[in-house]
C-alpha cells in the first residue's frame, strides 16, 4: 500500500469512522508511539497515576471492592505505587463468576462498554465487560506492533479463526470499520484440505501479504500449502495469536511462506497485549500492569493482571490462568515497559481425522460458548470417532448476568449442537455424546478440554 493511501486512512477517514463508533484507536496509535520513546521511570510515573484514580474508582463504584478493602481495612490511598498492589487479594475467575454483579461498577452506564464471555479455554465460559478505550487500546498496540513487520494499515490479510461461526448482522459503522482495515475472515474450526484451497485462491485473487489467526490453524494451512507445492511466497508476514506458537509451528509457517512470523500474545478479559517485538521479548501493553505469583523457577510463575483503563468492570490483580516468564534485565534500547519473555500455560492441539478433517481447540471453544453448558470437553476417540462429555445448564445453576438470563439446556439446544459439530467433524465421524455431572480442574487450577488420544 502506498504511503499516501495509508496516511489519508490514518489522518482522515478513521478517525472519522471512530467518531461515528465513539472509539479512540488513534488516540492511543499515537500516545503508544509516543510512549515507547519515554524513560521507565516516565512510563511508571504514567501507570501509577493511572493506578491510583482506579483504585479509588473500583473502591468508591464497585460493591466487591469495597468489601474486600474494609476488611482488610485499606483505603485507596493505600495503593499509591505498583508494588503496593500487593495488598489486595488475586482475583479469580471462580470469584468473577460468582459476583459479576458485584464486581460491574454502579456507574457503568457512564463508560461505553461490550459484554463478553471468554472462549473457555479451559472449557467454561466467562462473562466480563470490557470498555470501549480497551479496545481502542488494543487495536493501537495491533496497528503499532504489525507495522514493525511491514504491515501498513488497510493492506488486506486474512484471519484465520476470526470469521463469526453464527452470522449476526454487524452494524453499519462496525461494517464500515471492517472496510477500512480490510480484513478477510475465514473460519477456520475445520480445515480440510478443499477448504485450504480455497484459502489459496482467496489469497492469489485479492492480493494478500499477510496472515493473522490462530497458530494451530496457520500451521495446518503452511502444511497443506508445503505439501502441495504451492508458491505462496507474496507472503510478507504472519501474525500468530489465541495458541502457544511452538518451534515447530514457527519453523514450518517462517519456511512454508519464507515471511516473518510475529508472536502475538493477549487476553481479552485481562486487557492485556504483547507483541513479540524481537526473540523472547514481548512487549506488554502499558495498560496492563503485570506480576508474577507461586513461582516455579526465577520470574516465572501465575500471571497476574490490573488492566487500568476497563472502568466498567475493574479486575484487579487477575489471574487468568497462564503462567510466565517476565524479564528481569530489561535494556532501555529493547523497551521501556514490561516485558514477557515466554508463555508457559497454554496448549494448542489440533485433531486431525481420518476424513482429513483437521480441529482446532480454540474453534471449539468459540462453537460452545453460543450453547448453554457450563462446561465440556472434546476427545478423538477414533480415527473416524469423537466423544464429548458435556455439562449443562440447569435450572439450577443458570442465572442472570448483566441483564442477560442464562437458559436451562434443551431438547433443541441438543439437536443445533449435534447438527454444528457434525458439520465441522463430517458425517462419517461417529459423535458420541457423554453428560457429566461435574468436572473437577488439574492441580494448576485448569482443565484441558481438547484431547487427541
Amino acid at each position: 500500500m502506498s504511503q499516501f493511501k495509508e496516511q489519508l486512512l490514518l489522518k482522515a477517514i478513521l478517525p472519522m469512522a471512530e467518531k461515528v463508533m465513539h472509539t479512540k484507536a488513534m488516540k492511543w496509535y499515537h500516545q503508544i508511539y509516543a510512549m515507547n520513546k519515554w524513560t521507565p521511570e516516565q512510563i511508571r510515573e504514567w501507570q501509577e497515576k493511572q493506578l491510583r484514580a482506579f483504585i479509588k474508582h473500583a473502591y468508591e463504584h464497585t460493591v466487591y471492592y469495597r468489601e474486600v478493602m474494609d476488611e482488610l481495612h485499606l483505603k485507596p490511598t493505600d495503593i499509591q505505587r505498583i508494588e503496593d498492589l500487593k495488598k489486595l487479594p488475586v482475583l479469580t475467575k471462580d470469584t468473577i463468576r460468582a459476583r459479576f454483579d458485584d464486581l460491574k461498577a454502579d456507574n457503568v452506564e457512564k463508560y461505553r462498554n461490550r459484554y463478553n464471555t471468554t472462549g473457555g479455554s479451559t472449557g467454561q465460559p466467562m462473562p466480563f465487560l470490557c470498555d470501549e478505550d480497551v479496545w481502542g487500546y488494543v487495536t493501537a498496540a495491533k496497528m503499532v506492533y504489525w507495522r514493525t513487520r511491514g504491515y501498513r494499515y488497510g493492506d488486506p490479510f486474512v484471519a484465520l479463526g476470526s470469521a463469526s461461526l453464527f452470522k449476526k448482522k454487524a452494524s453499519l459503522p462496525r461494517r464500515i470499520y471492517d472496510k477500512i482495515r480490510n480484513e478477510i475472515p475465514m473460519n477456520c474450526v475445520n480445515q480440510t484440505d478443499e477448504i485450504s484451497a480455497q484459502y489459496v485462491e482467496t489469497i492469489r485473487k485479492k492480493h494478500v501479504h499477510f496472515i493473522y489467526g490462530y497458530a494451530a490453524a496457520i500451521y495446518v494451512f503452511a502444511q497443506y500449502v508445503k505439501r502441495n507445492n504451492i508458491d505462496l511466497h507474496q507472503i510478507e508476514a504472519v501474525f500468530a495469536t489465541s495458541e502457544n506458537l511452538t518451534e515447530h509451528y514457527r519453523e514450518t509457517i517462517a519456511s512454508t511462506f519464507d515471511c516473518k512470523v510475529m508472536d502475538c500474545y493477549g487476553s481479552r478479559d485481562a486487557g492485556i497485549t504483547a507483541y513479540e517485538a524481537e526473540r523472547h521479548s514481548y512487549h506488554v501493553g502499558y495498560n496492563a500492569i503485570i506480576e508474577i505469583v507461586d513461582e516455579i523457577a526465577e520470574n516465572t510463575g501465575t500471571l497476574l493482571t490490573t488492566n487500568i483503563l476497563n472502568y466498567s468492570m475493574p479486575l484487579i490483580r487477575y489471574n487468568f490462568g497462564d503462567i510466565a516468564e517476565l524479564a528481569s534485565d530489561v535494556k532501555p534500547k529493547e523497551y521501556n515497559g514490561q516485558v514477557i519473555r515466554h508463555v508457559e500455560g497454554r496448549t494448542s492441539d489440533v485433531i486431525t481425522l481420518a476424513n482429513g478433517h483437521h480441529l482446532t481447540a480454540t474453534g471449539f471453544a468459540m462453537i460452545m460458548k453460543e450453547f448453554p453448558v457450563v462446561a465440556f470437553d472434546f476427545r478423538k476417540t477414533g480415527e473416524a470417532q469423537v466423544t464429548m462429555r458435556i455439562q449443562k445448564e440447569t435450572d439450577k445453576n443458570a442465572h442472570a448476568l448483566d441483564g442477560k438470563q442464562a437458559k436451562a439446556f434443551a431438547d433443541a439446544d441438543e439437536k443445533c449442537m449435534r447438527e454444528t459439530i457434525t458439520n465441522y467433524i463430517g458425517k462419517d465421524t461417529e459423535l458420541l455424546i457423554e453428560w457429566v455431572e461435574k468436572f473437577e480442574p488439574l492441580k494448576n487450577g485448569k482443565r484441558r478440554f481438547f484431547y487427541n488420544e
